[in-house]
C-alpha cells in the first residue's frame, strides 16, 4: 500500500523563485530607507520595542517591523535607526528564526544590546525545536502534533515527518534556523547579555496562540559597573 502524503510539487522555476526574492529585497531596501527617515521623529528614551511586530501590535510599545502598519518600520538586518541606550526593553516573538544563522541572528541581538539601556531587557521566544524533536521520537500521538493541527499547521500536513519539516521551514520556508536553548542561549551570551533565563509565557503581551511550542529566554544588560562577558 502506497502511504498517503501531503507533498505538493512546486510550480514555481529556480529563476522565478530569485527574481521574486529580488524584486523583495528592493521593496525591503526602500521601506528601510523611508523608515530610517520617519524614525527621526520618534522619541525612544524609555520605551519598549516590538521588534517584528506584524499585524500584533501592542498598545503602549513601539510596534516595529517593515510593514506599513507598524510605528517605525526598518530591516532588522541593517543598523537600526535609534540610538545608543534608548530603550528598556525589546522583545521579538518568532522572528529570530527568519533571518540567517548566525550572522544575521547575532546582528540583531547585537543590536538589541545596542540600544538597549544598561539594566535594559531583552525577551526572545523562537519556535521550540526540541520539543518537536521529542515528538518525532515519541511518534503521532504526541501532544505536539496534536497542537499543531489544531493551531498552527495546515490540514494537509499529517505525517509526522512532514510536521517536523512544516516546523523547521514554514510554510514558505521562511524558517532559515531551527533553535534549542542551547543555541539561543549562546546568541544571547555572544552578544554581551546576562541573566539568561527562561521567560514564562505573559498573557500581557505574548500571543496566547504560540504559548504552546515557543521557547523563551530573557537577559539583561549589564550595567555599567558590570562587566561584559
Amino acid at each position: 500500500m502506497t502511504p498517503t502524503t501531503s507533498a505538493r510539487p512546486t510550480r514555481r522555476s529556480p529563476l522565478d523563485r530569485s527574481l521574486r526574492g529580488l524584486l523583495r529585497e528592493i521593496r525591503y531596501s526602500a521601506r528601510h530607507l523611508l523608515g530610517c527617515r520617519k524614525a527621526r521623529r520618534v522619541n525612544f528614551q524609555g520605551q519598549k520595542l516590538n521588534l517584528g511586530c506584524g499585524k500584533y501590535l501592542i498598545p503602549g510599545w513601539i510596534n516595529a517591523d517593515l510593514y506599513r502598519d507598524a510605528d517605525v518600520m526598518f530591516d532588522i538586518r541593517a543598523r537600526w535607526p535609534i540610538q545608543d541606550g534608548q530603550l528598556v526593553g525589546v522583545r521579538l516573538e518568532h522572528v529570530l528564526e527568519h533571518v540567517a544563522y548566525p550572522d544575521e541572528a547575532l546582528h540583531v541581538l547585537t543590536e538589541c544590546y545596542r540600544v538597549l539601556t544598561p539594566g535594559g531587557t531583552v525577551r526572545v521566544g523562537v519556535p521550540d525545536s526540541e520539543k518537536v524533536i521529542r515528538a518525532y521520537v515519541e511518534g503521532d500521538n504526541a501532544q505536539y502534533f496534536r497542537v499543531a493541527r489544531e493551531r498552527w499547521h495546515p490540514p494537509e500536513v499529517r505525517l509526522p515527518i512532514e510536521h517536523l519539516n512544516y516546523h523547521f521551514r514554514d510554510r514558505f520556508g521562511e524558517h532559515l534556523f531551527a533553535y534549542d536553548r542551547q543555541s539561543l542561549s549562546n546568541l544571547l551570551e555572544t552578544a554581551g547579555f546576562m541573566g539568561i533565563e527562561t521567560a514564562p509565557f505573559d498573557p500581557a503581551f505574548d500571543r496566547a496562540d504560540r504559548e504552546e511550542g515557543t521557547l523563551r529566554l530573557s537577559g539583561t544588560k549589564p550595567s555599567q559597573q558590570e562587566p561584559r562577558p
